[in-house]
């Protein structure tokens, strides 16, 4: 390899190409980390040379290229192994002082325009006349900076067809260019008798043709890009799971032998990985309690589904890596480009309930009830054992049925992970994969893994305080269920999709509107409490209203117009206000009592041994 010391004008002087390999990542480079240092230094030294102080360069970190074959007309390009966020803010940078001294008239803005897009012939205008081509995702980005010539255009075509109306997000070079135009605008108009405009202008133009430069290390035909990129990127910023694991994919199929018919890298990059460098899968997903893009959770996910363990994401790439080298999965790269495409679309379902698909109910099950460490066992079921219709309906009753009666009897999750991943390994080669699931659940003994039976379920239903036990929204969940299972044929098919709350039918305030079974009122929780009042009646019923009898879904509004009102208040209300299966059957209860609550818990709990049954 050869270093050689260029300034950031010098890089980009002449006809050339810098070609960023589909398998980086996409620009990510921020204000707050890396863009202001940069402007920071430049500025500084723009400054030292205003003010005629002796200055020296100062050095920006490097890059490393490669020289890429260019037959004919074909401008000369280098492929860019390393540092291609750094090259790639280069360009923002220049494109944005371009605007800026073109919106002055300065002469500087055609001059900047040779560093920013080659001229003369070329074999493909369309393309070759950009500096810098970046991965495909932010391939349109660069072309609209290059091409707009002003901060309006941009700002403009941002709103339209750079999809930030789709997504909600601004795209990263975006803000890049932005934050420049800014800053350099506001150098350049500020008031000085001892320089113009034109003068800033020129000043710090020259500041980056002198004074700001970085290391280009040329590859010669020995050296290893990859392990020369893995090896660099040990010292800097750590990248993402799926970063790495995209460069280790398309290296392979760079290397691999084609046939004639076969798709080309770019072609497989197009069809296959595409969607993982797009904005779905970079949202960050809760996944316990940190946040990680969702495309690193998927291969997370997808590894343990497939090796049947538990593997650490920090470990991810390392460990995919090894398997792929030393079990060889898949005969070809486009076998496993494949297979992850099949997968994450499955995943993708998990991951969005609210749209319509086989997974979207128990999707929103498993939101509720936060249980992410089943994925691995969804992904095995849907891709591997391509469970659908009928079959796959039974699989995901069988698991809400025993993700449900251990949440409502109280029983540990810690172990989910471990559980999930032996049915993989149990269920994998099964014929019968629906029945070796149920098989194996009825099997587990202990607190750890059991599944409990109706005897435990109505234990714990009749007599547990759920609304205590668990959370708003694992309440929520269970009387919506059993609000669609009450609805029989002759109803009309009615999804819920207003927004309700978990209300007491009874307050827990109950004392001041809710007299006891003798006619008389009980002191407020709090005086109880002070004269160290006992009455079994007041304790149980303290008890009562926080069991599943006593509660019901409502309305926020409505929710919050009854809050604590008696019943001869809600009953009207309620009836009248809400169409739900749930809350009909409570018109004709003239009073609602302790005895109320406990036969309308033994009347849920025959519906939810049907919902949820073993």
């Amino acid at each position: 390899m050869k270093p050689f010391s260029r300034s950031v004008i010098e890089l980009f002087d002449g006809t050339k190409r810098y070609v960023i390999p589909m398998f980086q990542r996409q620009y990510v480079w921020r204000e707050e980390k890396q863009l202001s240092r940069l402007w920071s230094d430049l500025h500084a030294k723009t400054k030292q040379r205003m003010d005629r102080k002796t200055t020296s360069p100062h050095f920006l970190g490097a890059i490393v290229i490669a020289n890429l074959p260019t037959y004919g007309r074909q401008v000369q390009a280098y492929d860019v192994i390393d540092g291609q966020q750094r090259l790639t803010t280069f360009q923002i940078l220049l494109t944005a002082f371009r605007d800026v001294a073109k919106s002055h008239s300065s002469e500087f803005a055609d001059e900047l325009n040779k560093y920013i897009v080659n001229v003369g012939i070329m074999d493909d205008k369309t393309v070759e006349r950009y500096k810098v081509w970046p991965t495909q995702v932010d391939r349109f980005q660069m072309k609209t900076l290059v091409d707009s010539g002003s901060l309006n255009t941009v700002t403009e075509l941002e709103q339209t067809s750079l999809g930030r109306q789709r997504t909600g997000v601004e795209p990263f070079m975006i803000v890049a260019y932005k934050y420049f135009h800014q800053q350099i605008a506001d150098f350049v108009a500020t008031d000085s008798a001892d320089s113009t405009h034109d003068d800033r202008i020129e000043t710090l133009f020259h500041t980056l043709k002198h004074d700001l430069a970085l290391v280009s290390i040329e590859l010669e035909g020995g050296d290893d890009p990859q392990v020369i990129f893995e090896t660099l990127n040990g010292f800097n910023e750590p990248l993402l799971p799926t970063d790495l694991l995209r460069n280790f994919a398309f290296q392979r199929a760079y290397r691999e032998k084609r046939g004639e018919d076969d798709k080309t890298p770019d072609e497989l990059y197009n069809e296959y990985w595409l969607p993982f460098d797009q904005h779905f899968w970079k949202r960050d997903e809760k996944q316990g309690r940190l946040k990680r893009p969702r495309a690193d959770i998927f291969f997370q996910h997808f590894l343990a589904m497939k090796q049947a363990t538990d593997v650490n994401v920090a470990r991810l790439y390392h460990d995919y890596k090894i398997w792929i080298e030393t079990e060889a999965p898949y005969p070809r790269i486009v076998d496993e480009l494949k297979d992850l495409a099949k997968f994450a679309s499955v995943f993708k379902k998990l991951l969005t309930p609210d749209e319509p698909s086989e997974l979207s109910a128990f999707a929103g099950m498993l939101n509720a009830f936060d249980v992410k460490t089943i994925s691995p066992l969804i992904l095995f079921l849907c891709g591997e054992a391509e469970l659908e219709g009928d079959a796959l309906t039974q699989a995901l009753t069988i698991l809400e049925s025993f993700l449900i009666r251990r949440a409502v009897c109280c029983l540990t999750t810690k172990n989910y992970n471990r559980l999930f991943l032996q049915l993989v390994e149990i269920l994998r080669g099964k014929g019968d994969v629906v029945e070796a699931l149920r098989v194996a659940l009825l099997h587990g003994t202990g607190d750890a893994v059991v599944w409990p039976d109706d005897i435990s379920f109505k234990q714990a239903w009749l007599n547990r305080p759920l609304y205590n036990d668990l959370t708003s929204s694992r309440v929520q969940y269970i009387l919506k269920s059993i609000e669609q299972a009450k609805r029989t044929t002759k109803n009309e098919d009615i999804h819920i999709k207003s927004v309700l709350t978990v209300e007491h039918i009874m307050p827990v305030a109950w004392e001041k509107n809710w007299p006891l079974a003798d006619g008389s009122f009980a002191k407020p929780a709090i005086d109880r409490l002070l004269v160290d009042e006992e009455n079994p009646e007041v304790e149980k019923r303290a008890l009562l209203v926080n069991t599943i009898g006593n509660l019901t879904l409502l309305t926020h509004p409505l929710n919050s117009s009854l809050q604590n009102s008696g019943w001869d208040v809600k009953r009207p209300e309620i009836t009248k206000q809400s169409s739900l299966a749930l809350n009909r059957e409570l018109l004709d209860i003239e009073v609602w009592d302790d005895n109320e609550i406990m036969q309308r818990q033994g009347k849920l709990l025959e519906i939810a041994v049907i919902v949820w049954p073993r």
